[in-house]
């Protein structure tokens, strides 16, 4: 049986100021909801940036027809590109704005992702002597150091310690890819297509067909 918890605003002003929030048994509920739901998030994306990179060389190959066909450039792949700050914290891979009154979120798609791979910023040679991605990247905003890994799509070679680029020309590209998803959706509001773009598919999906078109 519910209980009834009856107090005065005076109790009731120093539990907030001692923040000892009551919390209902609803409540309770909902938050262990939303972190379950937040870990199939985090395990879904973990699950997906392996699947990725484990078929790079297979997507690098298609990179034309990628970017040519919609429904393939605008898979989301927001969780492909890991970086950070000093001082700033982790960089947001997604945005999120107003357009025409109506909140939406952009992301580094896979369209984006193979700009940003396209730039001389994210690639490195590996020992190998093919071209190797930058996947992951840190440094400071103040002192323009930064540190970054890359995998090769051809070895599978993993490289650590890359230290030879500046930190604000990998966030740079980040940010521009960013603009770039937000400006096509905003002109997508201002011609009335916005949610017209192409048929939805996914990187499960795109690989699949990708791998037909190879045998």
């Amino acid at each position: 049986m519910a209980v009834k918890i009856q107090e005065g605003f005076a109790l009731f002003s120093k539990r907030m100021d001692a923040k000892a929030y009551i919390e209902s048994e609803d409540e309770s509920l909902d938050n262990m909801e939303s972190q379950k739901i937040l870990e199939i998030k985090r395990e879904r994306d973990e699950r997906k940036r392996k699947l990725l990179f484990d078929n790079l060389d297979l997507i690098l190959r298609h990179r034309d027809e990628i970017m040519k066909t919609p429904r393939y450039a605008k898979i989301d792949a927001h969780y492909a590109l890991r970086g950070g700050g000093a001082y700033i914290g982790p960089i947001a891979m997604r945005r999120r704005f107003c357009a025409a009154g109506v909140s939406v979120t952009v992301g580094i798609t896979l369209g984006s992702l193979l700009e940003i791979w396209g730039t001389a910023t994210y690639k490195v040679n590996c020992s190998c002597g093919n071209t190797a991605y930058i996947r992951s990247f840190g440094g400071s905003p103040l002192t323009g150091m930064s540190v970054a890994g890359a995998v090769c799509p051809h070895c599978k070679n993993e490289i650590h310690g890359i230290r030879s680029r500046p930190f604000g020309d990998y966030v740079r590209q980040v940010l521009n890819a960013l603009d770039r998803e937000k400006a096509a959706v905003s002109q997508a509001f201002t011609s009335g297509v916005f949610g017209k773009f192409s048929e939805q598919c996914s990187l499960e999906k795109m690989i699949s067909e990708l791998k037909l078109r190879e045998i």
